[in-house]
């Protein structure tokens, strides 16, 4: 009987050792600021990091999320049997204007969307490993900002999410 609780608090410390290996949205706050340039405000709850400009034309705002998604999609995506072509596909039926791109960094496989919805413009960046998934979700006034404010925290913040 001792064995077995011996395992549990090998098993459990493991599992905790794990999860505070993972990078916080907390740790990454000021590098993103620093990345979407001044004018920057960040606030962190429920597991989300909003950051919005609200004196830059068009009030733009970014969202970055950890979450797990420990269904097949990331297996579906790294075998191929999941295209990035058929993800724009769908996109592209739901929104004409939605395009989709591979966007995988290290380890970690995904994708980046942006669109037109209206008067706004959005891209989303998806990235998935070993179960673990990061969104940063960006909308803005332009399609250059909410892009481009993705496409900085893809190169400046998010490597420090999804390790190497």
């Amino acid at each position: 009987m001792r064995w077995w609780m011996a395992l549990a608090v090998v098993v459990l410390a493991a599992g905790g050792a794990r999860a505070q290996e993972r990078p916080s949205l907390a740790a990454v706050e000021a590098r993103a600021l620093a990345a979407l340039g001044e004018g920057y405000v960040a606030r962190i709850e429920d597991g989300l990091l909003t950051l919005t400009c609200p004196g830059c034309e068009g009030a733009p705002a970014v969202e970055l999320r950890l979450g797990r998604q420990e269904d097949t999609t990331e297996q579906r995506l790294r075998s191929g049997y999941t295209s990035i072509a058929s993800l724009d596909q769908q996109c592209r039926a739901r929104n004409p204007t939605c395009r989709v791109e591979r966007a995988d960094i290290g380890r970690a496989v995904g994708w980046v969307t942006a669109y037109r919805a209206g008067e706004v413009a959005g891209s989303v960046l998806v990235l998935l490993r070993d179960g673990g998934m990061v969104i940063a979700r960006s909308v803005a006034a332009s399609p250059e900002v909410a892009r481009g404010n993705v496409e900085r925290l893809r190169a400046e913040v998010l490597p420090a999410l999804v390790g190497p």
